[in-house]
């Protein structure tokens, strides 16, 4: 318990989600991959080879969003030149998790989606990974001078 709490402290716990992405990564993949898994059908074209990577790839990228999630908490908790980039963590994440639960869902959906379905489907996805990329511009605009004096060590006198 009191070890734990100590590895919360720094940087630490970033391992535990990265491990998570990685475990469910590599296990979305074997089993998706495995005999049993593709010909295994429900409700006809769906796989249980679809569902396990669904499942599998959807609990990385969720697991991503809440690692950006925390590290927003963290950064603005601890302050420091490197706060700065806790309003630029949430939208990049953002517009990464948008751009690949794209594919993700795809894997459960595909076989239920008809030309009209596919079409509202896919420009759902253009008009949500937009919005993403907006916000993420909108962040960048916000926080520009404090990123300039991040990235060349300089302070803005023109405070």
């Amino acid at each position: 318990m009191v070890q734990d709490k100590m590895a919360d402290t720094g940087w630490l716990w970033a391992g535990r989600y990265l491990a998570v992405i990685v475990l469910s990564l590599i296990l979305a993949a074997v089993l998706g991959q495995m005999s049993l898994f593709e010909k295994t059908a429900l409700a006809g074209r769906l796989t249980a080879s679809h569902i396990v990577q669904f499942l599998g790839y959807g609990a990385a990228l969720v697991t991503f969003w809440m690692l950006g999630l925390r590290a927003t908490i963290v950064l603005q908790q601890q302050g420091g030149k490197w706060a700065v980039l806790q309003h630029l963590i949430l939208p990049m994440d953002s517009l990464i998790v948008a751009a690949l639960a794209y594919s993700v869902l795809l894997l459960l959906l595909r076989p239920f989606l008809g030309a009209t379905a596919a079409s509202i489907f896919n420009w759902t996805f253009i008009v949500v990974i937009l919005a993403c990329a907006g916000w993420l511009v909108m962040a960048v605009l916000n926080q520009s001078a404090p990123l300039t004096a991040l990235l060349t060590g300089k302070e803005d006198r023109a405070k």
